[in-house]
């Protein structure tokens, strides 16, 4: 079963293929289009580390991230409970997306991507991350 992290939802939508390593990015382009490709497929929502973060440089041995106090799973928790989703049960990336377009709003995506290296960059944005993901929805509704 694969685990799939709270906030890679939003992730995911936003990547472009740049990241913090050559490895990792190979990870998560891979795994991108495994979830574009299969989006009915069951994934295991969770708030610790999961199959894109098998190549994270920032996680550590005991499976947490090398930032301040482990925010990413603060982070995770946070949009759990703004998307009235559960830990641990199974939903497909089509679910999660639409769960997450319906209740996702710019406060929300600031408060949960605000610190993020990519946001303060400027390589996302809501509005950005709203378009991408009624673009990936209007694509898995002709399949």
């Amino acid at each position: 079963m694969k685990k799939f992290r709270v906030h890679h939802i939003l992730c995911t939508v936003l990547y472009r293929g740049e990241g913090y390593s050559g490895t990792f990015c190979d990870n998560m382009t891979q795994k991108v289009r495994e979830l574009k490709a299969d989006q009915e497929e069951p994934l295991m929502l969770v708030t610790d580390p999961d199959m894109i973060c098998t190549r994270c440089p920032n996680r550590t041995p005991d499976d947490t991230c090398v930032d301040d106090k482990n925010h990413v799973k603060s982070k995770d928790l946070e949009l759990l409970e703004l998307f009235g989703l559960k830990e641990n049960q199974l939903y497909s990336y089509r679910e999660l997306l639409q769960c997450a377009e319906k209740k996702l709003d710019k406060e929300n995506f600031l408060k949960s991507c605000g610190r993020c290296r990519w946001y303060q960059q400027g390589l996302c944005s809501y509005e950005e991350w709203l378009e991408n993901a009624r673009k990936i929805l209007n694509f898995l509704k002709e399949f």
